[in-house]
Formats: structure tokens, C-alpha cells, sequence
């Protein structure tokens, strides 16, 4: 498919001792040679061209013509002139490209969601509805904190379903989680935070920690989330936290350490960023609500689509405590220009027509399948070891939560359920798809993001 090109940049000085055909001519050449003009591009119609130049028609038939003629330009009847084949003489730059993947049947990535479940129709229908009562006053730049329609249905949505103490006046819109803890990192100093505690292990991409001039804490993580008593112990001013599915262990912050964080917060007069990472999903044990709830002062909580739609919608958030909010709106100044406003509203929508709800709904029965499924199709593999189980193993296990599902029992990196079956080649058989299934959540778990 051709590129086109409705209006050329060409000017011709009519006090020039040169003709203004042979202007034409040499500025269309220059341009070809140039590769500003590039092999395949439409040029402007006879008429089109003959309009913006100020000239007569058949003097611009004639130029064409003549570098048809050439062989620099391809003419054919009804069609406009376009660049011929091999024609620019500029050396091509050795820009290599990334290449384009192939497409994954089995993608166990963690950070990726199943984007062939997105929900096409309802974000369509979402999108016209939008562009349909949306004021053409409000197609300008905007608030730099977010689209108000959406900070509003973010406020009523994370209160509702996480316990998130939320005012539209502190919730921050980003491009995705990344965006937000460089926002964070950089609101933090700003406070006066130098000194940074980590789940250790955690993320693998600490640069927006490093650049905003924080220095690392690691402390460790278990099955029951921050070792407290080492984060008391520590000289930090801040920490970040996945209190609701710790990543990439897969625990959850006990109730007793929860208390013990919010006392810490408060005593050390602390700050943390929480990351609800993957607390839509939970299948063993009821939802977790967000630590923010119990101390909304001292904690910046952040969310985002792209793991319940898609990342490719690039929106997050965050809710600012009161006292970071003045710090936030003057980094936002520094180096935001805000998001796109439709498909914010979009998601507002979605949120508050009850699709986004329907949506997740969906989604856990899909996921709640999705390791059996997986155990199913690489059952034959395990067949051959299935009856060599291990022994003392720790039966600590990760929460069913998240885009896998762990099952509980004792000996594999995730666990492996002990069910009860009749004849002994049953029981063969599930412990071959349960093992299986074990494997791909130690996968999923311990890889990605």
C-alpha cells in the first residue's frame, strides 16, 4: 500500500531567470534524489498541485510527463503520479527492526494476561458511547491527573471492591504501573525519602528507584510477606509492598504483619507505595482487602488494566496520601502530559455500565481452568515420573490467586492437591495432571514480569 502526499513543499520564485516549468522539475527531482520523496509515494493530482502552486494545469502535465519519461515517476490513467522504483539516490539507513513475534500458543509469562479474553465489544461499545456524549470543550488537554469522569469511577470502584479510601481529588492516572512507581519514586524524595525498603526477592527493574536517587533496601519476603522485624530494624523512610499476592513468591501479608506495617507507618512516620498486584483474582480464600484502608495517610496505592484488559491500553493509577498531593501535582508539571482522554473515559464507562465487572467475573472461571487445562495437554509428560514423589518437603505454598492457581498438598514448588479416587490408574492419572498443573504455577510464579 502507497503513502500519499496531498501537498508538496515546493515554492518557485517567479522572479527567477529560470522558467517556472524548470523549477518544477528540478525542486521534484531534488526531493526524489533526496529520499524525500520515497519509492511508492503519491504525488499531488495535476490539478491538486497546478491549485497550490499558482500555475497553469498543462505546465504541471508537462513536468510529469517529462520525468515519466525519465523514469522517475510511474503514471497511469485515473491514478495519481507516483515516485518510481529505485529512483532516490540517498543511501538507505541500516535501521534494524524489531522483529515481529510469533504467535504464542502456550504464553505462562505472569506479567501477561490472556489478551485474546479482552472484551472487543463492550470496549467498542464503551468508546462510542464516549465519543457520542462526550463535549467537544472537553477534547482539550485537560487535567493532568486524569480524565474527572474516570478519577470519579475509580474512587467509587476501588472503594467498593478493595476498601481503598479514595477522593477523585488524589487519584492519579498513569500509563501503567511503571509510570506510577517512577511518579512515586520521585514524589518520595522530593518528601525528603532517601533511604528505600524492598521485597527482597521483588522486581527485576529498579532503574526509576536508582534515577530518582533512593537508595535500595532489600528485605525478605516468606509465604506470610515482609519480614517486619527486619523492616523495623532497617534505617528506611519508605517501602514498597505487594501485600495482596507478593510477587514472585505468591504470598499474601498475614493479618498480624499487616497490623505490624500499619503500626511501623505510623511510629516511623513512613511511607510506602502499595502495589495491589493481581488482587482481582483469588480463588482458595476470600479477597484481601487493600492495606491502604488501614492507613491512608502513609500509603500511595497503585492499580492498573493491564493485567485485568490488556497493557496495551497503557492505564493505571494511583491514590496520592493527602500530604503527597501538592509534591505529586508539581512533578506532574516536570515531565507528564497527561493520557488520552477518550480512552480514559472509555474505561470509566466500562466501570460504571458494570461490563468491567462481568468482565473479571469471566475472567476467574476462565483462570480458575486454566492450570488444569495446562496439565491436561502435558500430562504424557509427567506420566513417566509420576510415581516418584518427593519427600520432606515444606508444605508452605503460595495463594491460589492471580493469573495462576496453585494447589495445595505438599512435595512440589507449588503444591499438589491429595484427592481421594477409586481404582489405582485414577489415581494415577490426576496425580500426573496435578503435577502438571503444580509445574506450570511454579512457572508462572517464579518467571516473568
Amino acid at each position: 500500500m502507497t503513502s500519499s502526499a496531498p501537498d508538496l513543499p515546493i515554492m518557485l520564485d517567479r522572479a527567477a531567470a529560470m522558467s517556472l516549468g524548470s523549477q518544477l522539475r528540478q525542486r521534484l527531482l531534488e526531493a526524489i534524489r533526496s529520499g524525500a520523496l520515497r519509492t511508492g509515494v503519491r504525488l499531488p493530482s495535476t490539478r491538486a498541485l497546478a491549485s497550490q502552486l499558482g500555475v497553469s494545469r498543462p505546465l504541471v502535465v508537462e513536468v510529469y510527463a517529462q520525468l515519466a519519461a525519465e523514469g522517475y515517476l510511474a503514471l497511469r490513467q485515473g491514478a495519481r503520479p507516483t515516485v518510481a522504483a529505485g529512483c532516490d539516490s540517498a543511501p538507505t539507513p541500516d535501521v534494524s527492526e524489531s522483529p515481529v513475534d510469533e504467535p504464542i500458543r502456550f504464553d505462562l509469562r505472569p506479567a501477561m494476561p490472556d489478551v485474546g479474553q479482552f472484551p472487543r465489544k463492550d470496549w467498542l461499545r464503551a468508546v462510542r458511547t464516549v465519543l457520542n456524549n462526550l463535549p467537544a470543550s472537553e477534547l482539550g488537554y485537560g487535567d493532568l491527573r486524569g480524565s474527572p469522569v474516570l478519577r470519579r469511577a475509580l474512587a467509587d470502584y476501588l472503594g467498593r471492591v478493595r476498601g481503598v479510601i479514595a477522593d477523585p481529588a488524589r487519584i492519579y492516572v498513569t500509563s501503567g504501573f511503571a509510570e506510577g512507581r517512577a511518579l512515586t519514586c520521585a514524589v518520595f524524595h522530593a518528601y525528603g525519602v532517601r533511604r528505600l525498603a524492598v521485597e527482597d526477592p521483588s522486581y527485576s527493574d529498579w532503574v526509576a528507584v536508582d534515577k530518582a536517587g533512593l537508595t535500595r533496601l532489600p528485605v525478605p519476603v516468606d509465604m506470610q510477606g515482609i519480614d517486619v522485624d527486619r523492616l523495623a530494624a532497617s534505617p528506611a523512610e519508605a517501602v514498597f509492598l505487594t501485600p495482596s499476592h507478593q510477587f514472585p513468591i505468591g504470598g499474601v501479608l498475614s493479618a498480624d504483619r499487616r497490623q505490624r506495617v500499619v503500626r511501623w507507618l505510623r511510629e516511623r512516620d513512613a511511607l510506602a507505595l502499595e502495589d495491589d498486584y493481581d488482587a482481582e483474582f483469588r480463588y482458595d480464600q476470600a479477597p484481601v482487602g487493600a492495606l491502604q484502608g488501614l492507613v491512608p495517610d502513609r500509603i500511595v496505592y497503585a492499580g492498573t488494566v493491564s493485567k485485568t484488559l490488556a497493557p496495551a491500553l497503557r492505564l493505571g493509577w494511583l491514590v496520592m496520601p493527602p500530604a503527597l498531593v501538592g509534591l505529586a501535582n508539581d512533578e506532574l508539571r516536570r515531565w507528564s502530559e497527561g493520557r488520552p482522554r477518550i480512552d480514559q473515559d472509555a474505561l470509566a464507562e466500562l466501570i460504571d455500565s458494570g461490563a468491567y465487572d462481568r468482565h473479571l467475573r469471566r475472567m476467574r472461571r476462565v483462570l480458575s481452568r486454566a492450570p488444569q487445562s495446562a496439565a491436561d495437554l502435558s500430562g504424557r509428560s509427567f506420566a513417566r515420573t509420576g510415581n516418584r514423589r518427593r519427600r520432606g518437603r515444606s508444605s508452605r505454598h503460595p495463594a491460589a490467586a492471580g493469573r495462576y492457581r496453585c494447589k495445595r498438598g505438599s512435595g512440589y514448588p507449588c503444591g499438589i492437591a491429595k484427592t481421594r479416587f477409586g481404582d489405582r490408574r485414577s489415581r494415577q492419572v490426576q496425580f500426573n495432571r496435578q503435577r502438571a498443573a503444580a509445574a506450570v504455577s511454579w512457572l508462572w510464579t517464579n518467571f516473568g514480569k
